[in-house]
């Protein structure tokens, strides 16, 4: 349990209880009677979840003065207690009735939904167990639950941003209506709920889904044409590859055919070479001879 730390335990008058109801931003606090704090049977079980637990109950009753706990650490051990003691007693028929006269005062605020038209709301806590979340407010005619107006955008009598739901509890709120049956609202009626509409026509549900289709289609179509530009990129990467290893074989090939052609004509002109000797060697020759003829 937080409290202001610019507003000290230190040098206040009144008794203990008042000043920490009076703290700001405790506003949905009630003073809990001294009888019920002094009763050991109501607190049994809290020695355990905080620390100086006598130290922090001397001070909560006033049997120790203000100057004598000038303890930032006791004075948070106390607020922490106090808000376990308040959710117990606030279920009481004593604490219920000092909740009552707060909720006819709309001292816990009204609901921000529009179509509520300034239902007086409810405190509530989502968990029992201190530090587990801060207080809400419940609505009893949209049952619904919201975060309180934040400090510097509410009026003094709304409070609650900041403290800790458990201080209110879980069964508070539905056990207040069920007590006070008459205070129960009638539920908000469903022709109440807003309706959207363009040009006083109102948006059919269908229409939102295919603008939500839409949205999508235009996504996965963008999203596509990007995965093609990129695959294309590729593709023109690999075929300009391709080009280029093809004209490299390509002229590899014409080197090695240049190259037979040059010793197949290297080889043509030595056998011609060799054959002539051959010829002239042997005598023939493929010139017939003239024969002498005797007259």
């Amino acid at each position: 349990m937080t409290y202001n730390e610019d507003s000290s335990a230190s040098g206040h008058d009144e008794p203990w209880i008042q000043w920490f109801c009076g703290l700001k931003g405790h506003e949905m606090f009630c003073e809990v009677e001294r009888s019920y704090i002094e009763d050991g049977f109501n607190l049994y079980g809290l020695r355990a979840c905080v620390s100086n637990f006598s130290d922090c109950l001397d001070l909560i009753l006033d049997r120790i003065g203000p100057d004598d706990s000038d303890d930032s650490h006791l004075t948070q051990s106390a607020c922490t207690l106090y808000g376990l003691i308040h959710a117990r007693y606030i279920i009481t028929a004593h604490g219920l009735d000092a909740m009552y006269n707060k909720y006819a005062a709309k001292e816990f605020g009204t609901c921000p939904l529009v179509q509520c038209a300034g239902q007086p709301v409810l405190p509530v806590g989502l968990r029992d167990e201190m530090g587990a979340d801060t207080v809400k407010i419940f609505c009893p005619k949209c049952s619904c639950v919201y975060h309180p107006p934040p400090i510097k955008s509410r009026s003094s009598h709304h409070g609650g941003a900041g403290v800790d739901g458990a201080a209110f509890g879980t069964t508070f709120p539905h056990l207040f209506l069920m007590t006070f049956s008459n205070l129960v609202p009638d539920r908000l009626p469903r022709d109440t709920t807003y309706v959207p509409r363009v040009f006083g026509f109102r948006v059919h549900v269908s229409a939102r889904q295919r603008t939500t289709a839409t949205s999508s289609g235009l996504l996965a179509s963008s999203s596509a044409r990007s995965n093609g530009s990129r695959r294309q990129i590729g593709i023109v990467r690999k075929s300009s590859a391709s080009k280029a290893d093809a004209t490299t074989q390509v002229k590899a090939e014409a080197k090695v055919e240049d190259g037979k052609k040059s010793k197949s004509v290297k080889r043509r002109s030595s056998d011609g070479e060799t054959g002539g000797k051959k010829s002239d060697g042997n005598g023939d020759s493929s010139t017939p001879k003239r024969q002498r003829t005797e007259t």
